[in-house]
């Protein structure tokens, strides 16, 4: 199955969560105060931070082995859960020392939502790993539309009860444990836990283990724009930053998450059959995928900011959000370039070391960068320190990689890509003068319609080969 084929067939498990959590936002940033949206934001944050340290590698080990040895699911899948249990124990008390040190006035609340949304994350990602391994592609949408209805319905509901960042945290925790563990039964009943052979824990171990500094590094990079601003400058202007940086970084993460759910898989399957040539080819089917997804994207997010954020958002937020989104956008495509692009390479030569070592002096740069813009530019100068980052961090990353491994770059797609992506921008500027003057939600509604058409109609003139893939065989250019 080609890259893209396969991300048009996932993308229900993806989109579903990501429009669910839009929604919420857009309700809490109205009926909750921005000190306890702010504390949502902290939560979540750091949640994902602490589960990406200590545990993810777990799952990560996990994908590589179970991928290049299917006969050993259900022994790989035992081997990582007892390991991952053992990995709790630092997560958690990390959470609660994190707990008393940021939130004193309000430690006991904060911890405990911490600790919950740690471990609830946990029971939904293993099956969902299983299952992603498996080409389990009805069971990963089941399970992610289940949850996204779920925390969507609740969490509104819950603001009736209390504005507090508890409640929306104990329903966010309580439906992902729920569908959890019915992926848990799911992929139960379908692996034998008897048979294949495993890799030494030792192999397991020397793979996985290397993977926690690049973890810790690059969940400071992911997150220091938010933790750096609630340190400075307190909850409210981290809702207020969170907001704009949610709506430009949704979409991107839509697309990017849609690639790993199983694209993952195939790399490391492609990569242990038939070497590095093998995988290298598959690695350029990726980028053409991706570029081909996210550039036009990026674009037309950067175009629509401003009717955007007056219709989605509520007043107090728009001009913070405006500001930043043109700057998170682009920020949002090189994370997840690095993330679920060229970081395939350290895990399929088994060299993930590599990544802390690139990492930390992005590190350096980020946090040199933050302490000179945040204070004369506040979120703007915080938007833009991330980017820096994020732009020296790509660069290296994609020197160190080209030489681990010599995957093709594909300029023609990237060109027709390109191309058609001007074609729209070209005719969104030209439109946005008479758009503008129309109520917000036409407004809206008219700039994504004309630039979708504007672009699969230039995409389909030009014929980059991800459309190449998804039109029938009878029109494609070979067949002409």
């Amino acid at each position: 199955m080609s890259i893209v084929r396969s991300l048009v067939g996932y993308a229900p498990a993806v989109v579903l969560p990501r429009l669910a959590s839009l929604v919420l936002v857009l309700v809490l940033t109205r009926l909750i105060s921005k000190q306890e949206y702010g504390l949502v934001v902290l939560v979540a944050t750091m949640g994902e931070a602490i589960d990406g340290v200590v545990s993810n590698w777990v799952r990560i080990a996990l994908a590589r082995f179970a991928s290049a040895h299917p006969d050993a699911m259900g022994r790989e899948t035992v081997r990582a859960v007892a390991v991952y249990l053992i990995t709790l124990v630092p997560a958690l008390l990390f959470a609660i020392g994190f707990g008393y040190f940021d939130q004193a006035d309000r430690a006991v609340e904060f911890i405990f939502a911490l600790l919950i949304y740690i471990l609830s994350i946990g029971v939904l990602r293993f099956p969902s790993t299983v299952m992603s391994v498996q080409g389990d592609r009805n069971g990963i949408v089941s399970m992610e539309a289940t949850k996204a209805l779920g925390i969507l319905v609740l969490g509104i509901a819950a603001t009736w009860v209390s504005e507090s960042f508890l409640v929306q945290t104990v329903v966010v925790a309580t439906v992902t444990v729920v569908v959890g563990l019915w992926g848990v039964l799911r992929t139960t009943r379908s692996i034998d836990f008897r048979s294949g052979t495993v890799e030494p824990l030792k192999t397991f171990l020397a793979y996985g283990l290397p993977i926690i500094p690049t973890g810790l590094i690059t969940a400071a990079l992911a997150s220091s724009d938010r933790l750096f601003l609630n340190q400075t400058a307190g909850a409210e202007a981290l809702a207020l930053y969170a907001a704009g940086v949610m709506l430009a970084r949704q979409p991107m993460d839509f697309i990017f998450s849609l690639a790993g759910v199983r694209t993952f898989p195939l790399l490391m399957e492609d990569y242990e059959r038939g070497g590095a040539a093998r995988g290298g080819k598959r690695l350029g089917e990726l980028i053409s995928g991706i570029v081909f997804i996210t550039l036009p994207a990026a674009a037309g997010i950067i175009l629509v900011a401003q009717p955007m954020t007056r219709l989605l958002l509520a007043e107090d937020y728009v001009a913070t959000a405006a500001l930043v989104i043109p700057v998170a956008v682009v920020s949002a495509l090189l994370v997840g370039f690095k993330s679920f692009v060229l970081d395939q390479v350290f895990h399929m030569v088994k060299r993930n070391g590599l990544n802390a070592v690139i990492s930390l002096p992005a590190a350096i740069v980020g946090i040199g960068a933050m302490l000179l813009m945040v204070p004369k530019w506040g979120v703007l100068g915080c938007a833009v320190a991330y980017l820096i980052q994020y732009l020296f961090m790509v660069a290296v990353t994609f020197v160190v990689t080209r030489r681990l491994l010599p995957f093709p770059i594909p300029w023609g797609d990237i060109g027709r890509t390109v191309l058609a992506t001007l074609a729209m921008v070209v005719v969104l500027l030209v439109a946005r003068g008479t758009l503008e003057h129309l109520p917000t939600a036409i407004d809206l509604a008219a700039s994504i319609v004309l630039g979708i058409v504007t672009y699969v109609g230039a995409a389909l003139v030009l014929r980059p080969s991800p459309v190449e893939d998804l039109v029938p065989a009878r029109f494609r250019r070979d067949k002409a």
